[in-house]
């Protein structure tokens, strides 16, 4: 056999043994450090809410949780999805003015079980199973009220995204507030960054690693941690990238969870066109905004509204 034939494919051959035994190696290695978090909400307090507790049926017997509060007469309705470390009650945070705009208010549950502290329930993060819930309720809500009804989604954190992805290919859905939207995938690009340089040996990048390897370990791992846990996420990226209806995004100055970085990344994914609209709130953390700066968060998102309904 030619020797340089040989030269050529044993470390040809070689280099693609290797890159396959790490691709699979560091994928599981990072995705189990992602999915192991184990996740402790502090749930707010609520010690009381306004509107009635209703369960919502769908024809094949399936019964969600919500809170309604009736504006009498109105011809508009905004569904919220909470965060995970609330409750369908949590909606008077953060929407508490929309009554008196004259809007039907919808609250939605969306809690998972998380009482087994020693397993990670993954209930931070949005799946598909959320959106079919909200879809669901969606579909209730054109059936319950006036054929005409404009709705509104709201979504905080988690329920953000699960927000932003049950309107996707719903006419009647004029618009979406979103307050700390994050993408996972991009989450899992941080966890990448920050434990690549440790895990990783022979260490070929050091401390900062090229996008297309970082890219390429988080599909990777994205597909893992689904395939791994048996759900399929929310990929807030993909959507952002499509023609969808307006949106509102709401992120915190200084919110350690969806970082500076993030935010500006998910503002470059959105289409301007379809009517994406930004608020940074100064000082403020990982839903923090309508406390920290209320005025300002209450004239963008009525401002908002008032374009889209």
């Amino acid at each position: 056999m030619n020797p340089l034939f040989l030269l050529i494919i044993v470390p040809l051959v070689l280099a693609i043994a290797y890159s396959m035994h790490s691709g699979f190696k560091y994928t599981r290695m990072i995705a189990n450090i992602f999915l192991g978090l184990k996740y402790k909400p502090a749930y707010d307090t609520v010690i009381s809410s306004a509107g009635e507790k209703i369960s919502i049926l769908d024809s094949g017997g399936h019964e969600v949780s919500a809170v309604h509060v009736e504006r009498t007469g109105a011809d508009k309705i905004v569904i919220f999805c909470h965060d995970s470390g609330s409750a369908k009650e949590s909606w008077e945070k953060y929407a508490y003015f929309f009554p008196d705009l004259g809007f039907h208010v919808l609250s939605i549950d969306f809690l998972a079980d998380t009482s087994d502290v020693g397993k990670n329930s993954l209930s931070q993060w949005p799946t598909e199973e959320d959106v079919q819930k909200m879809r669901m309720v969606i579909a209730w809500v054109k059936t319950a009220f006036k054929s005409k009804t404009k709705i509104v989604l709201f979504g905080v954190s988690r329920g953000a995204d699960i927000a932003f992805a049950a309107a996707e290919g719903e006419p009647l859905v004029a618009g979406v507030i979103t307050d700390g939207l994050f993408s996972m995938r991009e989450i899992f690009r941080d966890y990448i960054r920050k434990w690549a340089p440790i895990l990783v040996k022979p260490n070929l990048f050091g401390e900062n690693y090229p996008f297309w390897v970082v890219n390429l370990f988080t599909s990777l791992g994205f597909w893992y941690c689904q395939k791994k846990s048996n759900k399929r996420f929310v990929d807030v990226e993909k959507l952002l990238r499509k023609k969808h209806g307006p949106l509102l995004m709401i992120h915190g100055e200084f919110d350690d969870y969806v970082s500076p970085t993030h935010q500006k990344f998910l503002h470059r994914l959105s289409r301007n066109d379809c009517g994406s609209q930004r608020l940074i709130v100064s000082k403020a953390a990982h839903n923090q905004a309508v406390t920290i700066d209320r005025e300002a968060y209450e004239k963008t998102v009525i401002g908002f509204l008032k374009k889209i309904v």
